[in-house]
């Protein structure tokens, strides 16, 4: 069971649902994805922790100048989400079966298990994709 998240519960994310249009990396599925609402807001999503029933991803709201400074390695991950651009993150928990949100929270990086978040030292290093 996936530990609960202290936070603001959401109806529906911001773009609608997880499209998988463009994926950063893949490991046995998608594990950092960016997805896009309709007013052009992007967010980079990257897989946290699973059960047998749902997968989390934690989901960094940013412009597109940050988001090549994260991929470039000029912030790390953990870095980025202790502050967000936003001033949230959003924990989404997907339904193993159908694939849709069972669970959104308008959190922060405090409340995600330590174990969850990123390594301190971990970096992307990702090309910049040329769709955003």
């Amino acid at each position: 069971m996936l530990a609960e998240i202290e936070g603001t519960p959401l109806t529906e994310l911001p773009w609608g649902r997880f499209s998988y249009k463009t994926v950063l990396d893949y490991y046995d599925g998608p594990i950092i994805l960016l997805e896009r609402d309709p007013d052009g807001c992007l967010y980079l999503a990257w897989w946290s922790d699973a059960d047998q029933h749902v997968e989390r991803f934690v989901c960094l709201p940013l412009t597109k100048s940050r988001l090549r400074a994260i991929l470039c390695d000029e912030i790390s991950p953990l870095a980025a989400m202790r502050d967000p651009e936003g001033g949230y993150l959003l924990a989404v928990d997907i339904d193993l079966e159908t694939d849709r949100p069972v669970r959104i929270i308008k959190t922060t990086a405090a409340a995600f298990p330590q174990d969850t978040l990123p390594h301190p030292n971990a970096t992307l290093n990702i090309p910049m994709p040329a769709t955003v």
